[in-house]
């Protein structure tokens, strides 16, 4: 068969295979910022993440992302290709950040504000004058009521030093300064507990916890 032939007949399913595909990987779109009760936040539908619920045992990294491909796509991300013995990050279309700890916030603030939910690695941190769990990734979780935020004292513990805990970062203070940002400026989606007994909640996110050694942020690429 003459190969211009042979290139005619094959070419449809190549066609058809390219945009299987185009249409598999994830596409990076942008959620809107709205003022949700006083935290300045990305727009999504709690019912979404909620269905997804609480992570897996050790599987953090990877209910991170399915989070934020949510918060993306508007639809419930399954997680489909992205783990293996650890998150996928580029199945989602996440790339590694790295830089001291001003970048790392000044990278989260303008990403946020860009309408892209942010991964973030955290460590625990020592919080003294506390009775229990004196090393934690952070202590105040916000519960999302028909009358706001209910802020309740809840700490998140960090069970590795090796692998520490990573979260989806959705929102921000509205009063925070960009010019002197700190961690405990910004609320995150936290695989530890996004369901409070069925309550949407968020976490906030606590000085001194950032991992800006260890593969501190993953972004949007």
């Amino acid at each position: 068969m003459h190969p211009s032939a042979r290139l005619r007949r094959i070419l449809p399913a190549l066609l058809a295979l390219l945009a299987l595909l185009s249409f598999a990987l994830p596409r990076a779109r942008a959620a809107s910022l709205e003022n949700r009760h006083g935290i300045q936040m990305l727009a999504f539908d709690e019912d979404q993440i909620l269905s997804i619920g609480n992570q897996a045992p050790g599987q953090c990294s990877l209910y991170a992302l399915r989070y934020a491909r949510t918060v993306l796509d508007g639809a419930v991300s399954s997680g489909a290709g992205m783990w293996s013995n650890g998150a996928v990050w580029s199945a989602a279309g996440y790339t590694g950040f790295a830089g001291d700890l001003d970048a790392c916030l000044d990278k989260l603030y303008s990403e946020l504000n860009a309408g892209r939910p942010v991964i973030v690695h955290l460590q625990n941190t020592t919080v003294n004058g506390v009775s229990k769990h004196t090393e934690r990734t952070s202590t105040e979780e916000y519960h999302l009521t028909s009358a706001g935020w209910d802020v309740v004292n809840y700490p998140h513990i960090s069970t590795s030093d090796t692998y520490g805990h990573w979260v989806c970062v959705v929102g921000f203070d509205p009063a925070a300064d960009p010019e002197g940002l700190s961690e405990s400026d910004f609320f995150a989606l936290d695989p530890a507990r996004v369901s409070a007994n069925g309550t949407l909640a968020l976490t906030r996110l606590l000085d001194g916890t950032l991992w800006t050694d260890n593969s501190p942020l993953k972004v949007l690429g």
